[in-house]
């Protein structure tokens, strides 16, 4: 049977394209092994009931889950009601409010209660839990960057939602301005939506990326491992937008003589049983190559989709799986100068890491999902900037400017850009906010 893999623009779903995917979803789930789908149980479960309390008292649910949020209601005819109970409003598209990072509570394309994620990441990741695309072998060879004048390159998290609205998208603002920069590569960290289908590989983000003048790169996700990972490594990586440079590995480096940018996968072993939310190189050839490029001794620039600590900061008590894993090249080596990721939808900014060099941490995952304020980013002492500046938009009035940054390689400088979707300087160093 053939099954539509992207809803495209229609929101919400009709009730053809609902009832398709509630059929996969059950299908899915009743051929999964025991063993499997015992240790699923918990996670399904701890959705419903945040899904649950929501719905009855409005407590914001875990960020990590929201793409399950409503997938126990559908597996179980509504047996709850919790679908029944949302409110007409939220049901409606009107946002309820936010969650700590920026989430908006409501039910409009992408916010957290559209019913797309319930429905494309619940039958899309259940149909995959046993079919993993395999990592590819080797390793690749860097490729050169020039040495002479700025050599530019375009960084986008999240990018990946296609054109949608009434309006041009911000990803669709963002292509046209990121192109008018004329940078030499584009790259983007990750996330095309709701579940990396090859329908939405082509759809949201190859037909939109804006490729660069000697080319372009897309990093693994979350949300591309709910499809296995298949349509990534086949379609984007394989695919003419980014095949020229880095096909067929999830993870590159770019070198010149003062510079090296590696970007890594930290979905591909993130973990299908937390929703590969938790990223990790894992046990392949990523962490031998890193620790190959970190031994040349230049300023070294890392790339992931997922983030390196928690949005509010870095808690060195505590360091996440992924931050321990990328450090651990850099025992005898000077640490990354950079690291920028995606994958928390927010544009951010962190001052250095006293205790790690002076690294310079960046979240760049505001390439077009609608989000809002972050009371954990206003609250933070670790953040020099975050964008905050509501975009004024009359269908989603809690959303703030979607985003880019443009950096430029000048010799061993490093020369930072923070662009908003109109193309306005949002942040750059020395300068902070010049908007108004």
């Amino acid at each position: 049977m053939q099954y539509s893999q992207d809803l495209s623009n229609n929101h919400p779903p009709s009730e053809a394209q609902k009832n398709e995917f509630i059929t996969r979803m059950k299908a899915a789930w009743s051929k999964l092994p025991l063993g499997k789908k015992a240790a699923l149980e918990p996670l399904v479960d701890e959705a419903h009931q945040q899904f649950g309390k929501f719905v009855q008292s409005g407590a914001p649910p875990e960020h990590r889950l929201h793409s399950i949020l409503q997938l126990k209601s559908y597996l179980t005819d509504d047996q709850d009601k919790h679908l029944e109970g949302l409110d007409a409003s939220t049901a409606a598209g009107i946002a309820l409010g936010l969650g700590p990072e920026g989430q908006i509570y409501g039910a409009g394309k992408y916010q957290e209660l559209d019913p797309g994620w319930g429905l494309v990441v619940g039958a899309v990741w259940l149909e995959n839990l046993l079919h993993k695309h395999p990592f590819p072998p080797g390793t690749p060879t860097p490729k050169a960057m020039p040495d002479e004048g700025r050599v530019r390159i375009a960084l986008a998290g999240d990018f990946g939602t296609g054109n949608f609205g009434a309006d041009d998208s911000p990803s669709t603002k963002i292509s046209k301005i990121m192109s008018s920069l004329e940078p030499h590569f584009t790259i983007h960290l990750g996330d095309v939506y709701y579940a990396g289908t090859s329908g939405e590989e082509a759809s949201k983000l190859m037909n939109y990326w804006p490729r660069g003048s000697i080319g372009s790169f897309t990093l693994n996700s979350n949300h591309e491992m709910y499809s296995g990972g298949g349509p990534y490594f086949n379609e984007a990586v394989g695919g003419p937008v980014f095949n020229k440079l880095q096909s067929p590995f999830s993870f590159f480096a770019l070198e010149n003589s003062n510079w090296i940018v590696v970007g890594l996968d930290s979905a591909y072993n993130a973990g299908e049983l937390d929703l590969f939310m938790n990223g990790s190189l894992g046990n392949n050839a990523q962490l031998p190559f890193l620790r190959d490029q970190a031994q040349k001794k230049k300023k070294m620039i890392v790339l992931t989709h997922h983030n390196g600590f928690d949005l509010g900061g870095y808690q060195p008590s505590a360091p996440l799986k992924l931050f321990t894993e990328v450090m651990g090249a850099f025992k005898d080596v000077a640490p990354p100068a950079y690291w920028y990721w995606g994958h928390k939808h927010a544009g951010a900014v962190y001052k250095p890491l006293k205790d790690v060099n002076d690294m310079r941490c960046r979240c760049v995952g505001h390439g077009a999902l609608p989000w809002g304020l972050s009371s954990e980013l206003q609250t933070s002492t670790q953040v020099e900037w975050f964008e905050q500046k509501n975009a004024g938009d009359p269908d989603d009035k809690l959303r703030v400017f979607n985003g880019f940054v443009l950096l430029e390689l000048d010799g061993d400088n490093l020369i930072e850009t923070f662009y908003d979707e109109k193309g306005r300087i949002a942040w750059t160093p020395g300068r902070g906010d010049t908007r108004g």
